[in-house]
């Protein structure tokens, strides 16, 4: 068994049999419980999983992954269905945040919330509302129905994701950039003069738009990012911050 099979096994397995005070905690948090079942989110659970035969996985997290036992585990697919990784949450917050990648990550555009039928929405005519982590997608709870939400893995855009929403979003659709309101957040959306080198920073925004995207970055206001308006105050709040 090579590493992604082992990895889809354990991960796939993680997320059976789930408890009430899980699912409670997950879609309270504001992940959908649809796309929490598409992605195949869970608690891993190391004691269950054979030994990992990669030795950059077992130098890091264990030989079966106990460095990560209990975690929230969500995995991270292809836009095609194919493992690319895994990020690991602890539950208490975003403290303690452990990922892994496939060699395929360095190829593949990875986005937190890609599952096949995210992909065949976005064929449709989707516009893509772009959040940096997994419980900014809380999100969904306010866009439209035809609309998807997709997390880049923090404030930045990889070459792979430009190079997919150049290819698959349709061209009166819009990439939506709702990073953090934080500094990092408004330079990384916006772009910046960095402070030492004096050298230019390109926002994502300026990416997109460089690459032929239809993009807007997104000024919210109450809260910090999308997933704490959600915790703050549900679906109203989300409705008062984006509306």
């Amino acid at each position: 068994m090579n590493q992604r099979e082992w990895l889809t096994s354990c991960l796939l397995s993680a997320s059976e049999d789930l408890s009430e005070d899980f699912l409670c905690h997950v879609n309270g948090r504001g992940l959908p419980h649809r796309l929490m079942v598409d992605m195949g989110v869970g608690v891993w659970d190391s004691y269950a999983y054979e030994d990992s035969q990669d030795e950059t996985f077992r130098d890091r997290h264990g030989t079966t992954g106990q460095n990560l036992q209990d975690f929230i585990s969500i995995p991270l697919w292809t836009p095609r269905g194919v493992l690319a990784g895994a990020e690991w949450r602890r539950w208490d917050g975003d403290k303690g945040v452990a990922k892994y990648f496939l060699p395929n990550s360095k190829w593949e555009p990875v986005f937190t919330g890609m599952t096949p039928g995210v992909l065949r929405k976005i064929s449709k005519g989707a516009d893509i509302w772009l959040v940096e982590g997994v419980f900014d997608m809380a999100l969904y709870h306010f866009i439209p129905d035809k609309d998807v939400v997709l997390a880049t893995g923090g404030a930045k855009i990889t070459k792979n994701q430009v190079n997919f929403l150049t290819r698959f979003l349709r061209k009166k659709s819009m990439v939506h950039v709702c990073f953090d309101m934080d500094q990092t957040g408004r330079n990384m959306a916006y772009g910046y003069i960095h402070p030492e080198t004096g050298k230019k920073i390109w926002g994502v925004g300026e990416k997109l738009s460089f690459s032929g995207v239809n993009n807007r970055v997104v000024q919210y206001s109450g809260g910090k990012d999308p997933g704490e308006i959600w915790e703050r105050g549900g679906k109203r709040a989300l409705v008062v911050a984006f509306g």
